[in-house]
């Protein structure tokens, strides 16, 4: 090596603390900085990547029936099944029924356009104001009375409207294809 001036050494660097406070400070800052901004970018990617997912959930929902509006019938729907996406309930089929003229709830057309009507409860059985009810196979006075009234608690007003006959096991008696009175 030749003499003269020594080699600086990077390992034996030495750093005056009180000249380099102020760049310790500012390079501390700009870390912190830098670290917010990466975070800022990867929370705001997934917020991004969560409204993708909301404006397919949105589409979604507009293709679903809603109570006061107009519906076209899809492959494999059927007027419970509307019923039960819209009010909750399967059982308000015959309103829907009656409301649009379907003479056979059994066939309706993929593509034709239905009306649903509001989704008002009271609304809804004053449209269901029919004054009798055909019995179809395995239906009770419960599930008739859940049926035109909406509460199958209301099976006793049935009951007694129609001849309160009893079976010898002591249950309510109703035969299947006859028409029985449903009092408003």
């Amino acid at each position: 090596m030749p003499r003269g001036r020594p080699k600086k050494n990077f390992l034996n660097f030495k750093i005056n603390w009180q000249d380099s406070y102020g760049t310790f400070v500012l390079i501390a800052i700009i870390v912190i900085v830098l670290g917010l901004l990466v975070a800022n970018f990867f929370s705001n990617r997934s917020k991004d990547i969560g409204s993708g997912e909301q404006i397919e959930q949105t589409a979604e929902e507009a293709a679903k029936p809603t109570a006061g509006a107009e519906y076209s019938i899809r492959d494999n729907d059927s007027l419970s099944k509307i019923s039960q996406e819209v009010y909750g309930s399967q059982y308000y089929w015959p309103t829907i029924a009656k409301i649009n003229k379907i003479a056979n709830p059994n066939r309706i057309l993929t593509g034709s356009k239905i009306q649903l009507p509001p989704k008002e409860v009271e609304q809804t059985k004053t449209v269901m104001g029919e004054k009798t009810y055909k019995v179809l196979e395995g239906d009770t006075f419960f599930t008739i009375a859940q049926k035109v009234y909406g509460d199958g608690s209301k099976w006793k007003i049935l009951h007694q409207a129609n001849g309160s006959r009893l079976l010898p096991n002591g249950n309510p008696l109703v035969f299947s294809g006859s028409t029985i009175t449903v009092p408003r």
